[in-house]
């Protein structure tokens, strides 16, 4: 049984460590001062002074600010960092996703993310870092991103790490469909040490999930041409026409086709044999030979170590090593033999076909192996007021990919014509051969070297002139090779792009300052850039702005883009890789085919020029709440757009008739999938939504029970020091009597986050605290259209054109988060809909019975999760599951997939439902310790 003073000490250690997210804590910002010089590099900054949740600001600005006028959109603390549950600093971006999209990029991209509010080399060098290390988060708008040196379309996110801080965490998911058939494991783990200006961080995953296959959901099989099954069917030369007169004879009927009887494997079968199997072939369900999701293997592990190289420039050093393979199953390989009539094995009185699949070398499979290294450094510092970073990395990929196509039965087809009287083609595995292949690959390496300096140049009535410079260095290199019916192809490609921009941000009116202060604060922002490119020469970027706050709770920001765009290196280079028996949907014949898809890269390709329009506004409208309101319209117009080539409508074929193959019969036999350029695309959206914040405080019983525990433990803290032993089970760090009035605070000489990095000190404060978090974001899209090419018809993806083969663009889409956290227990859920679309044949024009339609889809997932850290009495019991949280998601709650059906009510079979969403509802749980 354990001591009174073991079990106490272990209460002490957890008040100690239970709620390290207090020490740093900050709250949301309602209005945050108008931002000063940052502190230098090493110095400790006036927001280190810290008790609880609630940040003492005695001068200048908040620690790790963002270098902008511009209020943010969105600020949490540790408290509301826990309501999300997170795991990692990846986990909890992802979460934020509706907070930190932007609609004013290409589509795809991550926000940009500062460290402390410095440029960093990359994500990968924060992405382990542990939610319980951020002191604060600040979500900004694109404007911000200026100042660093990045364009205007994407959202910043600023985490601002604690001064101190330290833990080793492990974690462990296990995840599987409720339908079954296929289960997934992660397993990571991570180390961080951080001492104010020193930090290193080194962690390690791996994910491995079983392949899903066919046969594991109820999928109705897409008719062949012809009737391939193991075992193997007799057709005439040409398919449909009367096999032999004798055979349909006995049948009684006219025989087109029929089965091999099991006899025919061990000798030469009669016609009354074939005759038991006339017009009632073979059939095989190779459900099991095809994959919904593949097989996959990812290992990624990393390191980063910062380190001050003197008073005010900081230096980070990062590496990481990715490996990553899938295998799919594709189906199995079919044979096609001509038998002809003097074969000995053959009873037919003409010439006949032998068709079927062949099982001896199992499915026909795509490999892929991938692994990618990186390499990166960098430097921050200040100098005679200017605020500078270099940033400098390589990345190295390379990937093999190898893919079967069909077996090559040339050699049995030769004995079969030379009437070889010891081959029998109806023996188990007697059609055999090698297997045609395709492989490719490629090597892939990227060297970048960006340096940006932004200080404020001149002094005007309103404020200070913001500049921000940046140079940067980008040189890509692509060796890529594929092998497609013996014919090597190989590519090298190699782009050096060099980037000069500059952005300005010029004050007009100042509240603060007394100039103008009757229209509020306004200031108006311009940038360019100006981009070289060894295969493409010079490309512009221009953009200006404003942003206008009128009253202490409004901000508004107008802004304007144009971008010149040069394709990537992959979309011109990429190898050609021919898949085969991919399924699509034949617009043209209303029927699900199995075609071959042609992918890789497209050397015509040219540059696109995108124009962005932008107008947004945030208020906050009740003073004393943490509820923020937030509307952006944005309009997009890109000439010349680079896309993927689109799904195989009607009016997609129309335009490019050469990029599809079909045989005489008008049967879909290949796509060529590589990317185009269309003429013109337009977009334009309203966002709209709202954040909300509720602090849960501690009950009037919960506050109680916690004065008479810290009063407990004082006294046992009290006694151990009289009598010269330490508490069982409590460093001695932990043990020294806390100043008056400071509760929680570190012993003399150890600083604000615990003595020489150890882990923070809580404050009592937040104990028995919760939050409620609620936030919902409508996206209303007025006009998305596409003009292919000029003189043909614009596709209205809002009004029953397609691009995509999940329909056309949902006109409305929903996020919704709602979450809460209160004494270690807490839950989350996240609803996202979508409105349904439609496919026509003849949008605007006469209905036929190919048309789709697409339903609206409503997912849900929900999360919950125990903290045992801040289970009081479960840990005195239980001292070994501090710093343990136990979670349990369930993705898909309610198991909804989107419903595909023509005007008459079919759901092709390309569409089920289980090949849309194969996994469906998913449940995983997960078990996470954090040790300090």
């Amino acid at each position: 049984m354990m001591s009174r003073s073991t079990a106490a000490g272990a209460a002490l250690a957890l008040i100690a460590l239970t709620d390290a997210a207090a020490a740093q804590e900050a709250p949301a910002i309602a209005s945050a001062p108008e931002p000063q010089a940052a502190p230098a590099i090493g110095q400790q900054s006036p927001a280190d002074e810290v008790m609880g949740e609630d940040i003492v600001v005695t001068a200048g600005a908040l620690r790790g600010s963002v270098v902008s006028d511009i209020q943010p959109d969105l600020v949490l603390n540790p408290a509301d960092i826990r309501a999300y549950g997170a795991s990692s600093l990846e986990d909890l971006l992802s979460q934020l996703s509706p907070q930190t999209s932007s609609g004013r990029g290409r589509g795809g991209e991550m926000p940009v993310v500062l460290l402390n509010g410095r440029r960093i080399s990359g994500f990968q060098e924060m992405r382990a870092i542990p939610p319980e290390a951020i002191a604060r988060i600040e979500v900004l708008p694109e404007e911000t991103a200026l100042a660093y040196g990045y364009r205007a379309d994407q959202r910043v996110t600023n985490f601002v790490l604690r001064p101190r801080f330290r833990a080793t965490t492990g974690e462990v998911e296990l995840g599987a469909p409720t339908a079954g058939g296929r289960h997934d494991l992660e397993v990571q783990t991570s180390m961080i040490r951080i001492d104010n200006d020193n930090r290193m961080l080194l962690d390690f995953k791996l994910e491995r999930a079983t392949s899903l296959l066919e046969s594991d959901r109820n999928i109705r099989q897409t008719a062949t041409s012809l009737p391939y099954a193991l075992g193997g069917n007799i057709i005439a030369p040409v398919n449909g026409d009367e096999i032999d007169p004798s055979l349909s004879s006995l049948a009684g009927q006219t025989v087109t086709i029929a089965a091999v009887p099991a006899s025919a494997a061990s000798g030469a079968p009669s016609l009354t044999d074939f005759a038991n199997g006339a017009n009632a072939p073979n059939n095989t369900d190779i459900g099991r030979y095809r994959t919904l999701s593949p097989e996959t293997l990812d290992v990624t592990g990393g390191a980063s170590l910062t380190r001050p190289l003197s008073g005010n420039v900081q230096m980070t050093l990062s590496a990481r090593l990715t490996a990553s393979s899938s295998e799919s199953r594709l189906g199995l390989p079919t044979t096609d033999v001509a038998l002809p009539a003097g074969n000995p094995f053959s009873p037919f009185a003409s010439d006949t076909r032998l068709v079927g699949y062949s099982g001896v070398r199992g499915p026909l499979v795509r490999d892929n192996d991938e692994w990618s290294g990186r390499l990166a450094a960098a430097f921050n510092g200040d100098v005679n007021g200017w605020r500078w970073s270099l940033t400098a990395s390589h990345d190295h990929d390379e990937s093999r990919t190898l893919i079967d196509r069909s077996l090559d039965v040339s050699e049995s087809q030769a004995r079969i014509d030379a009437l070889d009287p010891l081959f029998n083609p109806f023996a188990v595995n007697a059609l055999n051969g090698p297997l045609n292949q395709d492989r490719s690959g490629s090597n892939t390496d990227r060297s970048l070297v960006e340096a940006v300096a932004n200080k404020k140049l001149l002094d005007l009535p309103a404020g200070g002139v913001s500049t921000s410079f940046k140079l940067g260095l980008d040189h890509r290199d692509l060796n890529s090779y594929a092998r497609r019916d013996g014919v090597e192809q190989e590519t090298d490609l190699k782009r050096t792009q060099g980037t000069a921009q500059m952005s300005v941000d010029i004050p007009l009116t100042s509240r603060r300052r007394d100039v103008g202060a009757f229209l509020g604060d306004l200031s108006l922002n311009g940038n360019f850039e100006t981009d070289q490119y060894s295969d493409f020469g010079n490309l512009i970027t221009w953009g200006g702005g404003l942003t206008w706050r009128p009253i202490e709770i409004l901000q508004v920001i107008g802004s304007y883009t144009s971008e010149q765009g040069a394709p990537t290196i992959q979309q011109l280079g990429n190898p050609l890789i021919t898949t085969p028996n991919v399924r699509v949907f034949d617009y043209a014949t209303g029927e699900t085919v199995e075609i071959s898809r042609l992918d890789g890269g497209n050397a015509d390709l040219s540059a696109d020029r995108r124009q962005v329009w932008k107008l947004g506004g945030r208020i906050n409208p009740i003073k004393g709440t943490d509820l923020s309101l937030q509307a952006d319209y944005v309009k997009t117009r890109i000439s010349g757009p680079i896309a993927s080539f689109p799904t195989a409508t009607a009016e997609i074929e129309a335009a490019f008739p050469e990029r599809f193959l079909r045989d005489g019969d008008g049967q879909l036999l290949l796509i060529d999938n590589r990317p185009v350029n269309f003429a013109r695309s337009d977009k334009s959206e309203l966002r709209w939504g709202f954040n909300f914040t509720e602090k849960l405080e501690p009950s009037k019983a919960e506050q109680a029970a916690m004065a008479a525990r810290r009063a407990e433990l004082e006294k046992l803290r009290a006694e151990a020091q009289a009598s010269g032993k330490p508490i069982p089970g409590v460093p001695a760090w932990m043990q020294q009597q806390r100043p008056q009035g400071m509760p929680g605070s570190p012993p003399p000489g150890a600083g604000p986050g615990g003595p020489a990095g150890g882990p923070p000190r809580m404050a009592m404060g937040s104990m028995g605290e919760g939050r409620l978090q609620l936030s919902l974001f409508h996206t209303w899209r007025f006009t998305n259209t596409i003009l292919i090419r000029d003189g043909v018809q614009e596709l209205d993806l809002l009004n029953g054109s397609a691009t995509g083969s999940s329909g056309g663009v949902s006109r409305h889409l929903v996020e919704a988060r709602a979450a809460i956290n209160k004494n270690g227990l807490g839950a989350r859920a996240t609803i996202n809909w979508q409105s349904g679309t439609d496919v026509l044949v003849n949008p605007g024009g006469a209905a036929s019975s190919e048309d789709l339609f697409f339903s609206d889809l409503a997912t849900v997932n929900l999360r919950l999760w125990a903290d045992l850290n801040q289970r009081f009495g479960l840990i005195r019991k239980a001292p070994w599951l501090r710093g343990t949280r136990i979670s349990l998601g369930v993705d898909n709650l309610f198991d909804q997939r989107l419903s595909v059906h023509s005007r008459s009510g079919d759901t092709p079979i390309n569409y089920q439902p289980d090949l849309i969403d194969p996994v469906g509802r998913r449940v995983e749980v997960s078990i996470r310790k954090l040790f300090f």
